[in-house]
């Protein structure tokens, strides 16, 4: 149901607080408006699709076109004309159905505060082939299409924000709910951010049902440079075990919440040069490298990751040729599942200053010959033979209910990180430079290497707040 202005103006403020007091936002950080937009243009409402279309062809940019509340069956709405709003005059309250379809082929572009409830359509719901487009707080629910959203080759700069993608019948056409297909040569530099997927049915396994697929295997040498930050999954595992597929280059995943979600995992499919931190994965599978090199992974956090579940914690799954220059640093493992290495193939990679406690089970299996260990510290049983840069030690953690394990003053992580591992750089046209020197908490580590802890979390005498997300802090805002 959607909100008075009122009501919709008081979420706005307690949502931005909770994502200001998380430390998602700055104090000072502005988010996306809500639908009731104003900019220079005409403002007009209408109570059809056929008038709407009508006034979209004639649109000027600054043109704000809102759509009555209501229902609307088999709608087709083709946005060509550029810089200009199409809302849900009342945010949430207009819902399409049957085969209703979005095709966005202008630039900057703002369409939001609609809802998408079981629909029927073939192929894909939104498809953006414009650059600059802002796609926010949408709702898709029990929808059968192929798609939800797509962003096609060659653009750029596209925003999907405050969205919710959950229950995609296990009776729809296969395809991944958000996908960014990359050009050749022109770099994205597209966004998804502050998005929920929840509720995926289905048997489980790879059958492209992701979430969230960033490129196609033919084309994953294309530069993407998409990023994915301050998203939220949730029990989409039976839809598809990859709940981010990344076949392409060059791409972010960052401060991502992974709850109750063992079945999936964020996944490096093919295309090398990636990146994933300041992710959380909480009784959820964890990561997986297939096909792909020069991976950085750091100042993530796994809790229960992967236990009772087919996606383990970290899995490298070796093809001929791949699994080169792999990194994981300063990462925590809590009570997870073992981390399966690969076997003989796997060659460059490293790990370095990560933090391993389990309590039962072995934190490594199936070894391979290709990694250099640094200043990584464990608890529990090692599961493979003693290796120079894994040291046993005590973690000695603190935990209060819905927060983390984080190391106390006088455990064994504290300033025990090793120099002579190998800095991430972002990619060109993204930021920040090095990400690596704040931890999970984005909290600034010392300007001296050798006072960083060991782990994804820096010790802290007064703790910041738990910085992961929910279906609260994520979707669309008139919910």
């Amino acid at each position: 149901m959607g909100l008075s202005k009122d009501t919709a103006k008081n979420d706005l403020f307690s949502r931005r607080h909770i994502l200001v007091g998380f430390g998602l936002l700055g104090i000072n950080a502005v988010l996306p408006p809500l639908p009731k937009v104003f900019a220079s243009g005409v403002a007009r409402n209408f109570t059809s699709i056929e008038e709407l279309q009508n006034a979209i062809d004639l649109a000027n940019t600054g043109d704000v076109l809102t759509l009555a509340p209501g229902t609307y069956t088999d709608a087709e709405i083709l946005v060509n004309r550029n810089g200009i709003t199409i809302s849900a005059q009342s945010a949430g309250k207009v819902i399409f159905n049957g085969a209703s379809k979005v095709s966005i082929k202008a630039d900057s572009t703002i369409f939001n505060g609609f809802q998408f409830i079981e629909g029927d359509t073939e192929g894909i719901v939104i498809k953006v082939s414009g650059s600059k487009n802002q796609l926010v707080d949408l709702n898709f629910s029990g929808y059968s299409a192929e798609k939800y959203i797509n962003i096609e080759a060659g653009s750029q700069y596209n925003d999907i924000s405050f969205c919710n993608f959950e229950n995609k019948p296990a009776s729809a056409p296969i395809g991944n709910l958000v996908g960014v297909i990359p050009h050749e040569s022109i770099p994205g530099f597209n966004r998804i951010r502050f998005c929920s997927f929840k509720n995926l049915p289905g048997p489980g396994g790879d059958y492209g049902n992701e979430p969230i697929r960033l490129g196609v295997g033919a084309k994953s040498d294309f530069i993407s440079r998409t990023t994915i930050e301050n998203c939220y999954w949730e029990n989409t595992g039976l839809g598809d075990s990859e709940s981010i597929s990344v076949k392409c280059r060059e791409n972010v995943i960052r401060y991502c919440t992974f709850n109750n979600n063992q079945e999936g995992m964020l996944v490096f499919r093919n295309g090398n040069d990636n990146m994933a931190y300041g992710n959380t994965f909480i009784n959820s599978g964890g990561i997986r490298v297939k096909e792909a090199s020069n991976i950085f992974c750091f100042n993530n956090y796994f809790e229960n990751s992967g236990v009772g579940g087919k996606g383990g914690s970290v899995v490298f799954d070796y093809i001929s040729g791949n699994l080169k220059n792999i990194n994981f640093l300063f990462n925590s493992f809590i009570n997870s599942a073992p981390i399966i290495l690969g076997g003989k193939g796997a060659t460059l990679n490293a790990w370095s200053n990560n933090l391993f406690s389990y309590k039962s089970g072995t934190i490594f299996q199936d070894p391979n010959e290709g990694t250099k260990w640094i200043g990584n510290i464990y608890q529990g049983a090692l599961g493979l033979k003693p290796i120079t840069g894994l040291k046993a030690g005590v973690p000695r953690f603190t935990k209060k209910v819905n927060d983390y394990f984080r190391p106390t003053l006088t455990s064994a992580s504290r300033s025990a990180a090793l120099p002579g591992f190998t800095l991430p750089v972002l990619y060109p046209g993204m930021t920040p430079t090095n990400p690596l020197s704040r931890d999970l908490f984005k909290t600034l580590r010392s300007s001296k290497k050798n006072l960083w802890d060991v782990g994804a979390i820096q010790y802290l005498k007064v703790p910041a707040k738990a910085p992961w997300l929910s279906s609260k802090t994520t979707g669309p805002r008139y919910s």
